[in-house]
Formats: C-alpha cells, sequence, structure tokens
C-alpha cells in the first residue's frame, strides 16, 4: 500500500524560488555580480530542496504483517514497526500513529482523544536502510487494540512547510488484552454415576487404560482381569487394579443483554467468568461456554465447544476479549431455547444472569438433566 502525500508550505517554496530566479535576472542585467552569485546559490538550495521532496518517501515501505500479540491486563507488549527506505534518505522525521487505548505507553505521556491515543516517535532512514521501531505498552483494559492511522512528517530544513506521508491501508497489527482474573470462589464436584477422565476413589468406573498395579485374586474378579505375568511373578492370581475415575464437564452461560443493551457489570461478569476459565484450567475440567452476543454461523450466538487445556484457554479468553459494549445481543431465553434443543448438558451447567424470570420455565427442566447452578452478581450473590 503507498503513501498518501500532503505538501504542506510547497507553494510558497516555489514562489520564494520564482522570485530568486527574477532577482537572479535583474542582478545580471544591473551587473551587480556578487548579488547574482548569492542569488543563484540560495536558488540553488530551494531547488535542490524543491527536488528532494518531490521524490522524498516514494520508495518508503512499510512491511504490514498481520500479527495479534497476547497480554494480560497491566503486562507490557509492544508494536513493533518495520519499515525499508530504498528511495532518498530521510532526517528529522516525526511519526504519529494512534492506537484504541486498550493499550497505553509504557512510562510515557501520551494525548488522548475520545478512546484512541496518540504518540510521536522520532524517525530517521538512511538510503537503502531498515528501520525496526518498537513501541512498548502496557495493558490497560480488556480490548483489542489496532493503530487507526500512521503519519509520517518531515519539515523542510529550509523556510516553512513539511511533507506529511499518510499510510493508506489498514495497520494488520493487534494487541489483545486478556481481562483480568479475579479470586472468585469455585466449588465443583465430579459425578460418581458417569463415566470421565477424573480420577475419583468412590466412583463406579475405572479407567482401563490406566492400570496403576495388582492386588490378589479374588472368587468375584473378572477372567479377564488378571494380570498373568505378575501372577507368574508372585506364583498366586494377580487381578489388575485401575483408576477409578468419574466425569466432571462445566457449561457456562453467560447472559450480557439488558433489554436491547449491555448489562452495566458487564466487566465484571466477563473477569468473573474469566476466572471460572483460570480455575478450569488448572484443574484440568473441561468446558463450554455459551454467550448471548449474536454471531454469522449456524450457532445464532457466542459459542465454544467443549474442550481442555491450554489452547481451550487461550480461545476461551479471546472470546471475552473481544466481547464490546457495543455488540448486538439476543435474548437471553432465545439463547435457552436454542441450547435447550442443539445442545447435550453436561454434568454441571452454571447460569451467569441476574433476569432468572425469562428463562423460569427451563429451570425444571434443565434440574433434571444437569447440576444446574445460577451465578447472580456478586450483590446478593445466590447459588440455586
Amino acid at each position: 500500500m503507498t503513501w498518501i502525500r500532503h505538501d504542506y508550505g510547497i507553494k510558497n517554496t516555489k514562489w520564494a524560488f520564482g522570485f530568486i530566479i527574477v532577482l537572479f535576472f535583474m542582478s545580471m542585467v544591473f551587473l551587480q555580480f556578487t548579488a547574482a552569485a548569492i542569488t543563484a546559490f540560495i536558488g540553488f538550495i530551494v531547488a535542490l530542496q524543491l527536488a528532494y521532496f518531490s521524490k522524498l518517501g516514494d520508495k518508503l515501505i512499510f512491511n504490514n504483517p498481520k500479527i495479534r500479540k497476547r497480554v494480560l491486563n497491566g503486562g507490557d507488549s509492544n508494536w513493533e514497526l518495520s519499515f525499508e527506505n530504498k528511495g532518498l534518505p530521510i532526517w528529522g522525521g516525526n511519526l504519529k500513529i494512534w492506537f484504541i487505548d486498550t493499550v497505553v505507553p509504557a512510562g510515557q505521556e501520551a494525548g488522548s482523544y475520545t478512546e484512541l491515543v496518540e504518540l510521536d516517535i522520532p524517525f530517521t532512514a538512511g538510503y537503502k536502510e531498515s528501520v525496526v521501531l518498537k513501541v512498548p505498552v502496557t495493558g490497560k483494559r480488556r480490548g483489542l487494540s489496532r493503530i487507526k492511522k500512521m503519519e509520517l512528517s518531515i519539515p523542510h530544513p529550509f523556510g516553512q512547510g513539511s511533507l506529511m506521508l499518510e499510510y493508506g491501508g489498514m495497520i494488520l497489527q493487534e494487541q489483545l488484552v486478556y481481562p483480568k482474573l479475579r479470586k472468585y470462589q469455585f466449588r465443583y464436584a465430579p459425578s460418581k454415576q458417569k463415566p470421565g477422565q477424573f480420577n475419583l476413589k468412590h466412583s463406579l468406573f475405572e479407567d482401563l487404560f490406566q492400570p496403576i498395579g495388582t492386588r490378589d485374586y479374588v472368587p468375584t474378579d473378572q477372567f479377564n482381569q488378571i494380570h498373568w505375568k505378575a501372577s507368574a511373578r508372585m506364583q498366586t492370581y494377580q487381578t489388575k487394579v485401575y483408576n477409578h475415575v468419574a466425569n466432571e464437564a462445566m457449561l457456562f452461560v453467560l447472559n450480557v443483554a439488558d433489554r436491547y443493551a449491555a448489562i452495566s457489570n458487564l466487566e465484571e461478569r466477563i473477569e468473573e467468568l474469566a476466572s471460572y476459565i483460570e480455575n478450569c484450567f488448572s484443574e484440568g475440567v473441561p468446558y463450554a461456554i455459551a454467550i448471548n452476543v449474536r454471531s454469522a454461523g449456524k450457532i445464532p450466538y457466542l459459542y465454544l465447544a467443549p474442550g481442555e487445556g491450554g489452547r481451550q484457554r487461550q480461545h476461551a479468553l479471546e472470546l471475552l476479549s473481544v466481547i464490546s459494549k457495543n455488540n448486538s445481543t439476543m435474548p437471553f431465553a432465545s439463547m435457552i431455547a436454542h441450547l435447550d434443543l442443539h445442545t447435550e448438558l453436561p454434568y454441571t451447567t452454571y447460569l451467569m444472569t441476574d433476569n432468572v424470570e425469562s428463562i423460569r420455565k427451563y429451570i425444571p427442566k434443565w434440574s433434571r438433566k444437569t447440576e444446574l447452578k445460577i451465578l447472580r452478581t456478586s450483590e446478593g450473590r445466590v447459588i440455586a
């Protein structure tokens, strides 16, 4: 993408150049050779400046790879701006960028207008020189930050005026700031009645792929459970012992709609859900997420399929990071109805909402299918 040129003061320079030419010829006519020499020298400098600025920036290339950096709230990151100058050298330039204030410059003063941060960076690039500018930033609040605009201003070395190069394309770098992780009380109880992958001493189910030892054979043991090598070694029948496992999977259903707008405590609810996700990650509990923000596709709302581990955690935190009060929402009851028809409920389901009346008819039905808990806001929190 090329740069858009804006020349400031170039007309005045051209008028001055024309005036110098007139003075030169008048000096020659009146045989004022000293004045003519001085005028010619000044004219040469002005002509050189005009020629320089007419070609300046023509071969300045901004490398614009698609990069998304992830940063914790209060964590450090940086914008990495890479330039390659294949044309005339640039001296004394000033690079100005505007970006969304989910990140702010680290330890620097920066001007801001509404939700944009404005930052000035000195810029110099010689002929055939590559320049990489790293702008350190700090995560300020949850959300996605992009560089919305970039301008390079180069002042005229003689006289007033400047050349301003405005980058005409979309800058593809992004800074994704994760929600704050707070400590919320979180309890889960694996189901003894469903097989799964969690070790539980009193579970009815065994994981046949995780033998942990042997014990002496008793008449009630099945024949295929005998460990023949251990039996030959011990000279008595030995039975395989397996891990007892239980099921624990969770579905978090978050309501972010208050009639036709987002809820007033959106940030608090997102931080709460992010903390539950962090707990699930540390405990190895699989989980799914449903949020009543409209989305294109077969599922008309934001939905993260069940999973566990680091990749699931990353996808979940990214999903929460991009939610905004400007998103279009759908009624919570409509999302619950869709989940009721199209989703097999896991062992535990958490409904994070204060609007219980709109889904009252689903509560008895879901309570028979899953361990249903309703999480209200921290003011008078009730877990049903």
